[in-house]
């Protein structure tokens, strides 16, 4: 039993204002045993609870992302998930009544692809049911290990609002925001072509298509007889059974006779017709190209626009479809060396180029993509690209490049959202057919969730045509539907209460840049569609983490760090402290150990520092300020309150870097190099009451303070050095109240003080270069300086004598400096006579 659990009994029958532990500082900081600890103490005491009852505080809602779940939680997401808790912890102690929900994604492609990959098997190898069940138990296992993580990271989530989208309790608000979305006109359901994955045979959308460079080959082929021929350069010959037409451009002088005619395709013997489009690139090969359906984007435009025929000439799983037996059944890559092989066989390549191209892959498992056009249901996105954009204006984005990010994806698309996939694992769609009208069918809300592949139909006939054949669907609905809803479900959705007015639209949407075009995107055009308003408030998107080699973090490239591992080598306190030091909000940070051992250092240097105040301030201080307070007193207050003003400022603008940074120079420099250094002569018992009660009173107040700013991002060591104080007010540092600054600082003191302590620092490098340590007696200190410095001195002689170890000290007037030049600070001149 730990030591924060032997008193948990005893601590949590007592009041908050009474709550206090038996325990005290162990000699040197253990992150390990410290952080465990108080974890187990916070869920004790259920310190993250979200209570829905209490409209005494306002709420702040975080519409927390929810991963997949893969069973790794890297550094790039322990970076996002810093982020909301810093957030969370810090809109707690502003009196905030945080709502910070977890769940997880469960429902897509990487969990079909991990099952099979786990058990070597493809979807279709065994039964849908037993299919399922195998992603739903790797699932949980996989959870089960990312939640750990979480919770040794510290994030403060409320584990009791917990979700899992493949739980039939989720997934029915899927189907209803299915079902609504279809009866207000937004859905439709049409062949299109759309992006499709010949690996994991299902359609993809447009944001889960992975450009990447690769080298081509670019083949100059013949197509038609004689003088009638023409010549085209293309990289993929094995599409030549598709080639519905010829594009060239209409400035093009050496085509212009033969445009509107048609030519017959190599080896297939269809007839393509010759047309004009400004798009052709006639620089590019020969400055004809072949339209098929479809090779690209700008084959499905042309086919279109040309009222061109469509030839289907590969099949779901990336093989041809054509009658020759030669081709048929052949993959994509075979096709095309065996077609290559028999246009040169007849001598229809005149030569061949290398090329490069920017080839769309499945962001899962980096497949070529290919166009084919299939049934589909599609939501109506396009038309609500004027409404994305004008929210898009209307939202707080941290850092502000973000929106455009999303306006551009809005404006770029060219298909509307297609939602249907051909998987297994997923969120049913939940309509029926007729086998005669082709009728949809939908059930009555009351009735979900439903699963059409294996539920009988909400009617027993057609209600158009009377047919009594109805089929069910068997697609099912794109990840993106489920997580698309998450801001709504977590308000309580369908349900519009006042809780749910509350809650929704969120205040916070936290995610990283990656995911704007997905996440950010779905959600706000699901929203629109659904209740007319953008689903939050302020978005805070994280950049990416860079490995030690400069790129970004990757399994692939070797350079990819599990969260687990930084933090059992330093600790959670010290990993959360390169997450915020990392770099400005929004922007790519690297990840580098040495930063990570800094913050270690750090926690290390705050951890002594407090053993020393605690051990020389045993008497409870009075929480009022003492009047009695020197001038070093009152530049370490007023010190305080300016670092207080900072760090608040930097909080509610997201800059957890300039908050880390303010409070670590604090405490390292001002704190412990400068104000400790002045004021030990001040602890002995010797001294005078009043003044020992002024040090004591500045030491904790300080302390406690840093206790609190630092709270946020290191909770553990802020929670350990809190229960030091016998006057504290609740049972946790993350309940405590955010400390207030007064509104004018005390810059003379300021000013004065940092004088004072510059000189203090410079006669300890004299001491030094004189061979005497700093604690060693001098028998007399010869200061010079300048006229309008030496009141200030000479009021503070006890402090500099004390501080120095003299016994004496002469102050003399330095010659007066001309104003033209004159350097902000005193020239301190300081003799030591030993």
């Amino acid at each position: 039993m730990s030591r924060l659990e032997s008193n948990a009994s005893e601590d949590s029958s007592k009041t908050e204002s009474g709550s206090s532990l038996n325990y005290t500082l162990s000699k040197s900081y253990d992150a390990a045993t410290e952080e465990a600890n108080w974890r187990e103490y916070w869920r004790q005491h259920d310190t993250y609870h979200f209570d829905p009852h209490d409209k005494s505080r306002k709420t702040f809602s975080i519409d927390t992302p929810p991963p997949y779940p893969s069973g790794d939680f890297h550094v790039g997401n322990a970076l996002n998930w810093c982020y909301i808790d810093f957030v969370a912890r810090y809109k707690r102690m502003k009196g905030f009544n945080v709502h910070f929900p977890q769940g997880w994604d469960c429902h897509g492609l990487p969990t079909e692809v991990r099952v099979e990959q786990t058990f070597r098997i493809r979807k279709n190898d065994v039964p849908p049911d037993q299919f399922v069940e195998m992603c739903r138990k790797l699932t949980g296992e996989y959870i089960a290990k990312m939640k750990q993580s979480m919770n040794l990271l510290g994030i403060s989530s409320d584990w009791a609002l917990e979700y899992k989208t493949m739980d039939p309790s989720y997934y029915k608000l899927t189907q209803l925001s299915f079902l609504e979305l279809f009866k207000s006109g937004h859905l439709y359901r049409g062949e299109h072509p759309v992006n499709w994955c010949p690996r994991d045979e299902t359609a993809i959308a447009e944001a889960e298509v992975v450009y990447q460079e690769r080298k081509g080959t670019l083949h100059y082929m013949r197509f038609g007889d004689g003088n009638d021929g023409i010549e085209i350069a293309s990289t993929r010959p094995e599409l030549l059974a598709a080639c519905v037409g010829i594009a060239v451009h209409p400035k093009d002088e050496k085509y212009q006779a033969i445009v509107g005619r048609t030519v017959t395709v190599p080896i297939f013997g269809q007839q393509a017709r010759v047309i004009s489009d400004d798009e052709v690139d006639p620089k590019y090969g020969t400055g004809a190209v072949m339209i098929c359906t479809f090779g690209d984007k700008t084959d499905v435009r042309w086919q279109m626009k040309y009222h061109l025929p469509v030839i289907k000439a590969l099949t779901e799983n990336g093989r041809l479809s054509v009658d020759d037996p030669r081709f048929k059944g052949l993959k994509a890559e075979e096709a095309r060396k065996k077609i290559v092989a028999e246009l040169q066989a007849k001598g229809l390549i005149s030569k061949t180029e290398t090329t490069q191209q920017n080839i769309g892959t499945c962001w899962r498992c980096q497949t070529p993509v290919e166009i084919i056009a299939r049934p589909q249901w599609f939501m109506k996105t396009r038309d609500l690209t004027q409404e994305v954009v004008e929210w898009a204006g209307k939202l707080d984005w941290i850092p502000p490049f973000a929106k455009q990010r999303l306006i551009d994806w809005a404006e770029s698309l060219d298909w509307d959202w297609v939602i249907s996939r051909q998987r297994i694992f997923a969120t049913p769609i939940p309509v029926w057919y007729c086998t005669k009208c082709e009728s949809t069918i939908v059930p009555d809300e009351k009735r979900l969730p439903v699963d059409p592949r294996k539920d009988k139909p909400p009617e027993e006939k057609c209600p158009k045509c009377g047919n009594r054949e109805l089929r069910g669907e068997t697609d099912v609905l794109d990840t993106w539907m489920d997580s698309s809803i998450t801001a709504a479900v977590h308000a309580g959705w369908p349900n519009k209460s006042d809780l749910f007015n509350r809650l929704f639209p969120a205040d916070l949407q936290p995610n990283g840049l990656d995911i704007v075009r997905t996440w950010d995107y779905y959600l706000l055009v699901k929203s629109l569609a659904l209740f007319g308003i953008a689903p939050y408030k302020t978005l805070l998107i994280n950049g990416m983490v860079k490995g030690t080699d400069g790129r970004m973090m990757h399994k692939s490239y070797g350079n990819y760090v599990v969260a687990d591992e930084a933090i059992k080598k330093v600790g959670a306190d010290a990993f959360r402290q390169w997450a915020a030091a990392g770099g400005s909000t929004g922007y790519d940070i690297p990840f580098r150990w040495n930063e990570l051992e800094y913050g270690k250092k750090f926690l290390t240097k705050l951890w002594n520092v407090t053993r020393f105040i605690l051990a020389n301030t045993t008497e409870t201080p009075s929480p009022k300020k003492p009047v009695k307070l020197s001038l070093i007193d009152r530049w370490l207050l007023a010190s305080l309150q300016k670092l207080t003003q900072e760090v608040s400022e930097a909080y509610e603008t997201f800059q957890f870097n300039t908050a880390l940074e303010a409070i670590r120079n604090f405490t390292w420099h001002a704190l412990a190099d400068d104000y400790l250094e002045a004021v030990k002569h001040r602890l002995q018992p010797e001294r005078d009451p009043a003044d020992l009660k002024a040090t004591q009173y500045c030491l904790q107040e300080a302390l406690l303070t840093i206790c609190k700013l630092l709270a946020p991002m290191c909770p553990h060591v802020s929670e350990a050095i809190y229960h030091q104080f016998p006057a504290k007010t609740t049972k946790s540092v993350h309940n405590e109240s955010w400390p207030e600054h007064d509104r004018t600082v005390d810059d003379a003191s300021v000013r004065n003080g940092k004088l004072l302590l510059d000189l203090i620092a410079h006669a300890r490098r004299e001491k030094s270069s004189k061979g005497l340590s700093l604690g060693s007696n001098i028998r007399r200190i010869v200061i010079t300086t300048e006229a309008e410095y030496l009141h200030l001195l000479k009021e503070n002689e006890e402090t500099i004598l004390r501080t120095l170890k003299a016994d004496a000290i002469d102050l003399e007037r330095s010659p007066s400096r001309s104003s033209e030049g004159k350097e902000p600070s005193p020239r301190f001149k300081v003799a030591i006579v030993a």
